[in-house]
């Protein structure tokens, strides 16, 4: 049986967290009263029924309410490092994408802003490093993705904070060229590159991703229907962000056991075990890592191993890697 206290002890990071599907529901509850909302608390988690993709997508427009304004999107950041802090975490990468949080009167570069001022803010409260990335949605223009990229270092707050960005949404087939202009401008800015791919069974997206830049692979689940292109990907040098929880829950797969972390080892392709959206899967790391334990799909050993070698990936400097080894043991 796993003691839950060591597994907690054991250090961690976290590269795969949508912040809107991660606030909690103390933060949307105090929210509702702060801002006079009324929110829908059935619907801001997935269902077990939870058919595919874009039924648990549907979810974020019932949390998005609650974070409309600048005081409630620095808040959120807060609120999910104060549980990223509970789960042992001492490096976390949260994804957000501007553009859904100017509903109301705030700009993309005040968004931007309030959730630097939320990770500037956390980190002087918690012992955990936090960083930024900008997500576009697949669903937008490459124009409208590029302009949110445009506004990212315009500050020394946004510099130091935003490391990296993100396309996320649904995803069809084949469809990873039709984002190139827009991931083009990123990597011609020498932005970090993570892209959401092979959540829905499309493997071609994943090389396709990585082709254009992608260090980072936001699910990449589809790789496990295809033994000889999972061979075919160590050469690639990215790293998978597997969030197993929510994969189950979407459809990507049907059962917690399609995710081969044993090929993984065996190829040694670097990949990280992540939570993508707590409140909507109900989830935190532990019970992620709990689950794959209890499946006897991973080992304590194996989770110390892939958490550090995971900071080689992170998408910061090589200063700011040694300083989160030093908090290490």
């Amino acid at each position: 049986m796993v003691n839950i206290e060591e597994l907690i002890a054991i250090p961690k990071i976290e590269l795969h967290c949508h912040l809107d599907g991660s606030v909690s529901y103390e933060y949307l509850k105090k929210q509702a009263e702060l801002q006079h909302l009324d929110l829908d608390f059935n619907k801001v988690s997935a269902s077990e029924e939870c058919e595919d993709l874009a039924e648990y997508l549907t979810c974020f427009d019932e949390i998005l309410k609650a974070m409309q304004t600048e005081e409630s999107l620095t808040e959120s950041v807060i609120d999910v490092v104060n549980q990223a802090q509970r789960d042992g975490i001492k490096y976390i990468e949260l994804r957000f994408a501007p553009k859904f949080h100017t509903q109301k009167d705030m700009s993309i570069r005040d968004a931007l802003e309030a959730v630097c001022k939320g990770a500037e803010f956390a980190e002087s409260e918690y012992s955990i490093m936090v960083r930024i990335l900008v997500c576009g949605m697949k669903h937008h223009s490459n124009e409208e993705n590029i302009n949110i990229f445009k506004q990212i270092h315009d500050t020394d707050l946004l510099k130091k904070y935003i490391v990296g960005v993100d396309l996320a949404g649904g995803e069809d087939d084949n469809s990873m060229s039709q984002h190139a202009e827009a991931i083009q401008y990123a990597k011609d800015k020498e932005l970090n590159i993570t892209l959401h791919a092979g959540e829905c069974g499309c493997i071609k997206n994943i090389y396709d991703a990585v082709k254009m830049g992608a260090k980072r692979i936001g699910h990449g689940v589809a790789l496990f229907n295809d033994k000889e292109q999972l061979n075919h990907f160590q050469n690639s040098n990215v790293l998978l962000e597997i969030c197993p929880r929510s994969n189950v829950q979407t459809k990507a797969i049907n059962h917690i056991k399609e995710i081969d972390l044993g090929s993984l080892k065996r190829l040694n392709i670097p990949y990280l075990i992540n939570t993508d959206n707590r409140i909507v899967t109900q989830t935190n790391l532990i019970k992620e890592y709990l689950t794959l334990l209890e499946n006897g799909m991973i080992t304590t050993e194996e989770i110390k191993r892939i958490n550090r070698e995971a900071i080689e990936y992170a998408f910061i400097d090589s200063f700011d890697k040694k300083e989160i080894l030093k908090n290490w043991q």
